[in-house]
């Protein structure tokens, strides 16, 4: 597991995304005793996937990765902590956690779909406070 560096002082964990495994896709992850649950999606018009070999290099002026996050509460719901387009080289705070997304890169024939088609998204985790 190689840690992933973000803007500030932190050292974030790396995310279990696989970008085989296609967008959309979620993930749960124990992380500091709590349990979150991850759904990422690509938000993108029509117009744009086309082309079945291209590869989004996101955000672009019409596409974008969505990351929610939802924190498992001991009642057994959830509750939604993070709902947002990302951009790359930004660390997002929310609750107990910060967030990175630096690499977003995302293959048309991997929208709906798994397989390796050359995307490459990674994301990272780390507390809030130090």
């Amino acid at each position: 597991m190689v840690a992933l560096a973000g803007t500030s002082n932190r050292t974030f964990d790396p995310l279990p995304i696989d970008s085989s495994r296609g967008f959309p896709q979620s993930f749960p992850l124990l992380f500091a005793n709590r349990n979150y649950r991850f759904r990422l999606y690509v938000n993108v018009p029509a117009a744009q996937i086309e082309d079945k070999a291209k590869v989004l290099d996101l955000p672009s002026a019409d596409a974008f990765l969505v990351v929610s996050v939802e924190l498992d509460l001991p009642d057994g719901t959830s509750q939604p902590i993070f709902l947002r387009k990302v951009v790359p080289g930004l660390e997002y705070e929310s609750e107990d956690i910060a967030l990175v997304f630096p690499q977003q890169r995302v293959a048309v024939q991997n929208l709906n779909n798994s397989g390796e088609f050359g995307s490459q998204v990674t994301g990272g985790i780390a507390p809030r406070w130090a």
